[in-house]
């Protein structure tokens, strides 16, 4: 079967068809205005990414050398794959802790010298070198920086920092005392709190939800003990990757690694697996300060992990929604309304997850609007495509910027250790640029649907409760939880301490009780009361398709459909014009199909038996694999009878999405269709009518395009409402037109038709 077909759906909106074929692009040319432009940009210099090599010791420790002699200077940076996330839920902040000690002391063994924390600093300075350490949620790391001739000494010393820190009791209690402090302001701090709470709702109780810092009594808990075994258990050479960058070359920067840390003894490293982060559900927390007089709100979703396949063009759409060379939220809300002095969003991507969270503060008398803003920047950002040039400027200034992180060695072993740690090929810092450009306004247009879940964010508002809460029930908040700050607690279900009584919980959660016996009550409650709103209107809207489309009782009566339909098809790409076939399709519910498609290349016939597929053209028969297969039943299941029955049945889960404008201007309703076996379908809904005019989804295909089906010229036929004429596109551009010439609802079809010959 030729490369350029595939088994693709039907076009009536009633039953599946045959053919997928991408097409060319026309443009037409429309002068700016003014005619006068500032001077064109100087072109994009080379990115030249320095000559490297990677080896892996015996031990395990994958080693990386990358060699930049424009300078007499070597960085080394080591991360090891452990950080907070690896806390134990009893100790939280063990391992921001335990970095902060790997710089404050080292225990001498044979061959080297036990150093305090003031001799360990006086021994950089008298090699001119610069050492630091910390943590993240994935990662520890270690850095030292030295001029070459101190290449080797400044090794042993990072290896004794990492192998060997001494974890000297004073030193846990000063550094302890640090922490403390800094948290203790922290924890009066609104930006803080709340970019701490809406990573709790986010990711729930996944580790990435929990403070890295630590709270006082779990810091307070933390004894040598802990810190030992922590550092015994995940801080080996099979668990970290170092990176050389500088004035050596390979031979010296591996022989040298090898010396200093092939000693080190390899151990299997056990880990626990994190909990799942929750389904994205729509939940809005207060928490009151009430001499606050500006309000710190947080808008967040789920996102992905670093190493996915749709990291580029996510990336680009949250830098066009609050990132540099864009930014849609300052626009609204700095520019055109003056509601704060900045906003953003920003993509957290980690090894097991991510996150999407849009930032800003305002006065507390416009926090309604400013929240209404953001979500509906959210939801702008998934109904209308952003334009060329909204996203040529996102490109420029991402591959404009990136040269300047790999100009010096430590930046540059930054990038790599990155690039390594998260598994992906160190080949991606050269082709940079070239994997920026490839994003299209299509691939922008579709991770923002299937991601961003405007109906669904998590809300964290940190102020003065009084000033604003009576706004959120007209900006589509009117339920929330109000935590005064003094009873905040982000280890518990409802964030609140125990013994802490919600507020106005009668207002806050109808048909809850106002004084529940248990917090978790109060959380389920709130749960289930905005499911039950959100469900009653997508029900709702789903009964008025049903109603559009015949009626219940109709759909429910089709056992088989015939079809005839003559199709215009574009053109591979490249070869221009265009093919015309005539199709003949039976259905036979629920999931058997026929397609006779007659073709320039003669006939072709597609069978589907609810278990197997067959082709057979003129090249002979052929089965269907079974990723294939995967699609037909997927192609089936989007069948618009078939998928408005499932909903009805509550097969599909239907979820109500905010109404968005067609390019004419024109206003429709949008519901997506989903199950954990169906990747989501949105319909779009004439409010007039009640009939679908449109719908998409992300085709299982190369650069997964997102497809869109429009439906017009709806006729009866034997009480069903059906389609007599629509229109595919894959990623906006046009890919074939169809035009029903007959059909014939529950004929007789014979089963021979689905029989493998």
């Amino acid at each position: 079967m030729r490369n350029h077909i595939a088994v693709a759906r039907c076009l009536c909106g009633v039953f599946v068809l045959a053919f997928l074929c991408l097409g060319g692009r026309g443009s037409a040319q429309v002068p700016d205005w003014p005619a006068e432009r500032p001077p064109r940009s100087l072109p994009a210099s080379a990115i030249r990414f320095p000559p490297y090599q990677i080896r892996t010791l015996p031990n395990g420790l994958q080693v990386v050398a990358v060699l930049h002699h424009e300078q007499p200077a070597v960085s080394m940076r080591m991360v090891v794959g452990t950080g907070s996330a690896s806390d134990p839920k009893d100790k939280l902040g063990l391992a921001r802790l335990l970095a902060s000690l790997l710089d404050q002391g080292t225990q001498g063994t044979q061959g080297t010298i036990s150093r305090s924390a003031a001799e360990l600093n006086d021994a950089i300075d008298s090699i001119g070198g610069l050492m630091g350490a910390g943590a993240a949620s994935d990662l520890s790391f270690v850095n030292m920086v030295v001029m070459k001739d101190s290449f080797e000494p400044g090794m042993r010393m990072l290896s004794d920092m990492v192998e060997r820190p001494a974890f000297a009791p004073e030193e846990i209690d000063r550094q302890r005392q640090q922490l403390l402090s800094l948290l203790r302001v922290s924890l009066e701090d609104p930006a803080y709190l709340a970019s701490a709470v809406v990573d709790r709702l986010v990711f729930g109780f996944n580790p990435y939800g929990m403070p890295d810092t630590g709270t006082p009594q779990s810091l307070a808990g933390i004894t040598r003990d802990d810190l030992v075994a922590f550092h015994q258990k995940y801080f080996v050479p099979n668990n970290a990757i170092f990176a050389i960058v500088g004035d050596v070359t390979a031979d010296e920067a591996f022989d040298t690694a090898a010396r200093v840390f092939g000693p080190w003894p390899s151990r299997e490293v056990s880990r626990e697996r994190f909990a799942d982060p929750p389904a994205s559900t729509r939940r809005l927390v207060v928490v009151d300060k009430p001499d606050s007089t500006q309000t710190e709100i947080r808008v967040g979703t789920l996102g992905i992990p670093r190493n996915h396949s749709d990291f580029m063009p996510l990336n680009l759409a949250i830098r066009i929604l609050g990132g540099e060379g864009s930014n849609r939220l300052h626009q609204v809300l700095r520019t055109d309304r003056g509601l704060t002095y900045g906003a953003q969003a920003d993509m957290v991507t980690r090894k097991e997850g991510g996150g999407i969270v849009a930032e800003t503060n305002t006065r507390s008398d416009a926090t309604g609007e400013v929240l209404r803003l953001i979500v509906d920047e959210f939801s702008r950002l998934q109904r209308e495509r952003v334009s060329e040039g909204e996203l040529a400027s996102a490109k420029a200034y991402m591959t404009g910027s990136f040269p300047l992180t790999i100009e010096t060695p430590d930046s540059i072993a930054l990038q790599v250790l990155n690039v390594m740690f998260y598994g992906l090929p160190l080949e991606e810092l050269q082709t940079f640029r070239e994997r920026v450009n490839r994003v299209t306004v299509g691939d922008i247009e579709r991770v923002a649907r299937f991601y961003l879940k405007p109906d669904a964010v998590s809300v964290a508002l940190v102020g003065n409760a009084s000033a604003f809460v009576n706004q959120l029930r007209g900006v589509g908040f009117g339920r929330f939880e109000t935590i005064a700050i003094e009873d905040l607690d982000l280890l518990t279900p409802d964030f609140r301490k125990a013994g802490a009584a919600p507020r106005a919980a009668r207002a806050q959660f109808p048909g809850v009780p106002a004084r529940p016996a248990s917090p978790v009550l109060v959380l389920a409650g709130f749960r289930q009361a905005v499911a039950a709103e959100e469900g009653a209107k997508a029900r709702a809207l789903l009964d008025r398709m049903i109603a559009a489309k015949g009626g219940l009782a109709t759909l429910q009566g089709i056992r088989s459909i015939r079809a005839v339909t003559g199709a215009t098809m574009t053109s591979p790409a490249g070869t221009g014009g265009t093919i015309e076939a005539q199709t003949t399709t039976y259905l036979q519910y629920p999931d058997r199909v026929r397609v006779e498609t007659r073709g320039p290349q003669g006939l072709q016939v597609q069978v589907y038996d609810g278990k197997r597929g067959w082709v057979r053209d003129h090249g002979g028969l052929h089965d269907v694999p079974d990723a294939a297969l995967r699609d037909m039943a997927s192609s089936l299941r989007r069948d618009t009878v078939a998928a408005l029955l499932a909903a009805e049945r509550g097969e599909l889960r239907a979820r109500l999405l905010p109404d968005v404008k067609d390019g004419d201007g024109a206003l429709r309703h949008a519901l997506e269709l989903s199950s954990p076996t169906l990747e989501p379908l949105v319909l779009y809904v004439d409010p007039g009518t009640g009939l679908i005019v449109k719908q998409a989804y992300v085709a299982r295909a190369p650069g997964q395009p997102l497809v869109e089906e429009l439906f017009s010229d709806y006729r009866p036929v034997d009480g069903l409402i059906v389609s007599f004429a629509a229109e595919v596109r894959a990623d906006g551009k046009p890919v074939v037109t169809r035009r029903l010439n007959e059909i014939a609802i529950n004929a007789t079809l014979d089963p021979a038709l689905f029989a493998r010959p």
